[in-house]
């Protein structure tokens, strides 16, 4: 059955609600609001001048598309960082992302597509030159070619599941960066513009799998890393057998295990 009522569908003109939810969504992708912390929402209310009723809604759907859960007597907390979910990020692209290749487009919105290509292939260029700063930007672009491609996804509910994806994609690879001082490379679209000039669907659609799997090849290692950066400060602090660690301690490393998401 369509959902009328998805979070991922868009709705015309910004209400207070979503102006709010899109706050509360880029300090948890930016790390403003870290992974864990419990949000309040007459902190919040009073941070955004709005009321408890859209404080309310604007988490609601933030909870929909698993930025933050709610749980009772604990209020609402922003999503952790898991191996789990970055998973499913991982597999929600690698099924989806590759639909980009048949959108069709018309010649003006095929040259904003070429322009964009060529602003972030200069950007990239730039930063593999080694002007660092030049990567957010670079980044900024990628986002809105992605933009251009979803919004002629014949499919409302998929395009809008593949935003809510790269704004996961997004919040993962800033907290993995953030943690072990890489970048992720910058992917090559040019590519993937040549083979869609071309008509070339089948090579189209590589280019897009191929983007998935540089997001997906970092982000495991970084984790993994990252894991066993934490289990090593762990051992160190504790000497005691596993039983004996705090119910805390064993829950948080139980969370971030990649292990236990295969």
């Amino acid at each position: 059955m369509f959902d009328t009522q998805s979070p991922f569908l868009t709705t015309g003109m910004p209400d207070t609600v979503s102006i709010a939810e899109d706050r509360l969504r880029h300090a948890i992708i930016s790390g403003a609001l870290a992974p864990g912390v419990r949000l309040s929402e007459v902190g919040i209310c009073r941070d955004y001048g709005v009321g408890r009723g859209i404080v309310r809604a604007a988490l609601a759907r933030l909870a929909h598309s698993g930025f933050v859960s709610s749980q009772p007597r604990s209020g609402w907390k922003v999503a952790p960082i898991t191996a789990i979910g970055l998973r499913e990020v991982i597999l929600g692209r690698r099924q989806l992302e590759p639909l980009l290749a048949d959108v069709e487009l018309s010649l003006e919105e095929f040259k904003r597509l070429e322009t964009l290509c060529d602003m972030h292939a200069a950007l990239a260029a730039a930063h593999a030159a080694g002007l660092d700063e030049q990567i957010v930007l670079a980044r900024r672009y990628e986002r809105q070619l992605k933009h251009l491609l979803v919004t002629h996804l014949r499919a409302p509910l998929i395009a809008g599941w593949l935003e809510n994806l790269w704004d996961k994609s997004e919040r993962y690879i800033g907290f993995l960066e953030a943690k072990s001082g890489q970048k992720l490379p910058l992917a090559d679209w040019s590519a993937f513009v040549d083979a869609k000039r071309a008509g070339r669907g089948q090579a189209a659609r590589e280019c897009l799998a191929e983007i998935c799997e540089i997001f997906a090849r970092f982000a495991q290692a970084r984790f993994l890393e990252s894991d066993a950066v934490a289990i090593e400060a762990a051992s160190k602090k504790v000497r005691a057998p596993a039983a004996d660690l705090p119910a805390t301690a064993l829950s948080k490393s139980e969370e971030v295990n990649p292990k236990r998401a295969s």
